[in-house]
């Protein structure tokens, strides 16, 4: 009995604890004037829901913990321009798919940086709207254990260009996509067990660089967005799925990767869409795959897509042309 009661007792107290510092950090960002740093404890715990709004502020964690208890989004930027947020634990979003319940949510806020925050069970991890020149660099994020459809993207950039989204692992999400966001660079990153790698949607000029898939039903997935530059990157998908599809793509450029074990490697379907564009593939190994390149376009769009040095190993079928009308 004394045993249950001492334990009763210690999560009083921690519920205590949790509370306290919750309003004590909603305070301090109230309190903070434009630019300045506010510095949590070291293994704290503090209370989701903080809202930075109509002002620049840099919050270092220390590897503190923002939990939400399943409340909305955990941190909500909007119109604070050159925010930071860094080394913060980021946990326990709510669960609202239209609300769209993030770890972090940023909104009208130019040169925010997000850097070296672990952000677990969250619906979404980091969605920006109207927010270009972000900094997002070296996050983990995962999602809540939740089937595929239900789950939210690891990232999501609305309208958010010449963004850098650096060195960021995300597994167990759904995926990273670009909407509307041009000259955004995706380099460093790492995918796993999620459902699209990186996605480039109605957006130009990306960079994919130096990123390694593994077990994603899609790794890399273009859909009318023209300019992608995809360089030095390595997929395995252990005999499932896709890994780097182009739909609707123009003057793309997929150059010195390697892709394994995936049911189709490479997709082009009906690209490229513009007139007088082209796609160029070259210094890429497709191996132990069932079907190396599967090309879904006409014949003149055929004609457009440049591939050079293209080595194949152990595949069911190397090159299949399905529509070619």
């Amino acid at each position: 009995m004394k045993k249950y009661y001492i334990g009763f007792i210690g999560v009083l107290l921690l519920l205590f604890a949790i509370s306290a510092n919750a309003s004590t950090l909603q305070q301090l960002i109230d309190k903070a004037q434009k630019g300045q740093t506010v510095t949590l404890k070291k293994g704290a715990v503090y209370k989701g829901g903080i809202v930075i709004k109509n002002k620049s502020l840099k919050l270092y964690c220390n590897h503190a913990v923002i939990d939400a208890a399943s409340q909305k989004d955990v941190i909500t930027i909007i119109h604070s321009p050159h925010t930071v947020i860094k080394d913060c634990v980021i946990k326990n979003s709510g669960s609202s798919g239209w609300r769209m319940d993030a770890a972090i949510k940023v909104v009208g806020s130019k040169h925010v940086t997000l850097m070296n925050n672990k952000i677990k069970n969250c619906l979404y991890g980091i969605v920006a709207k109207n927010s270009p020149y972000l900094l997002i660099e070296g996050n983990e994020i995962a999602s809540k254990s939740f089937s595929e459809g239900e789950k939210g993207d690891g990232i999501r950039l609305w309208w958010s260009s010449n963004s850098r989204v650096v060195d960021n692992f995300i597994h167990d999400s759904r995926d990273v996509v670009s909407i509307f966001s041009n000259n955004v660079v995706f380099k460093g990153n790492k995918a796993k067990h999620s459902h699209i790698g990186v996605m480039i949607q109605n957006s130009n000029n990306n960079k994919i660089l130096d990123f390694k898939g593994k077990n994603n039903e899609v790794n890399i997935f273009l859909n009318s967005s023209d300019g992608t530059i995809i360089k030095s990157f390595s997929i395995n998908n252990n005999g499932k799925y896709r890994g780097v599809v182009l739909v609707r793509a123009s003057d793309t450029l997929v150059e010195n990767g390697k892709i394994s074990g995936c049911k189709k490697a490479l997709v082009v379907n009906l690209s490229p869409a513009k007139a007088g564009s082209r796609n160029v593939f070259k210094n890429i190994v497709i191996e132990n795959s069932n079907i190396g390149v599967y090309l879904h376009t006409t014949k003149e769009q055929v004609k457009r897509n440049i591939f050079s040095n293209m080595k194949y190993s152990h595949n069911k079928v190397n090159i299949l042309n399905e529509w070619n009308k």
